[in-house]
C-alpha cells in the first residue's frame, strides 16, 4: 500500500510540475509566423509577454525581424508568485 501511495504521489508530483513548466515555455515559432515567411515582425509577437525588452538581444543580425534560430532565444517570463 506504501509503495502505490508513493509511486502515486510521485506521478502527480511529476503531472503538477510538467504542466506547470508547459504554461511558462514560449509558443511554437509556426503558431506566430501568420504570413508563413518564416521570419516573426514585431507585429506577429506582439503579444508575448516581455519581447519588447528582449527584442535588441534576440534580433542578432538587426534586420527587425526573427527567424528561427533568434526566436529559439526567447525567453517567457516566469509568472509571478503567486499567480498560478
Amino acid at each position: 500500500m506504501k509503495k502505490y501511495f508513493a509511486s502515486a504521489l510521485l506521478a502527480t508530483l511529476v503531472s503538477a510540475t510538467t504542466a506547470q513548466a508547459t504554461e511558462i515555455t514560449s509558443i511554437p515559432f509556426n503558431d506566430l509566423d501568420s504570413n508563413h515567411n518564416d521570419f516573426l515582425s514585431t507585429d506577429e509577437v506582439g503579444g508575448l509577454p516581455d519581447i519588447e525588452t528582449q527584442w535588441g538581444t534576440l534580433d542578432k543580425d538587426n534586420d527587425g525581424q526573427l527567424n528561427r534560430a533568434e526566436y529559439a532565444g526567447y525567453q517567457m517570463p516566469a509568472p509571478a508568485a503567486g499567480n498560478n
